[in-house]
């Protein structure tokens, strides 16, 4: 079974491209456009991944990342995207619980590769 990875970003370029990629690279991709609908289907999905923008119309990544891990713990795997290149919005982030935080642009081969490697690393603990 491949692993299921929710994108977040109000960015349609961006989450369509990311989408593309990710289900190219055999991933099972669900989207949404804000971090209220992300948050809200963690009641009837189940995802392994969350990749999400930080900057967003009504949340930031952040907080999606904080709802995500404290409903489900280390068995989701979370990497924010962010423009902002500061020590302040990483902090806020890895203390919400992301387990990585990527620059905007972020190399698409890069964050293939970092859900990869999360997925065996969930699989390995599981």
């Amino acid at each position: 079974m491949s692993a299921r990875v929710l994108v977040v970003d109000d960015d349609d370029q961006i989450r369509r491209s990311l989408s593309t990629s990710l289900t190219r690279a055999g991933f099972v991709v669900t989207t949404a456009d804000d971090g209220a609908p992300a948050m809200q289907m963690s009641e009837a999905n189940r995802f392994e991944l969350v990749v999400v923008d930080y900057n967003m119309k009504t949340t930031t990544g952040a907080d999606v990342v904080r709802h995500y891990k404290e409903r489900f713990g280390a068995q989701i795997f979370c990497v924010v995207l962010s423009g902002q290149d500061d020590e302040e919005t990483r902090t806020a982030c890895l203390v919400a619980g992301a387990d990585v935080v990527m620059l905007k642009p972020a190399s698409v081969q890069e964050l293939r590769r970092t859900l990869s490697d999360a997925v065996r690393g969930l699989s390995a603990n599981a």
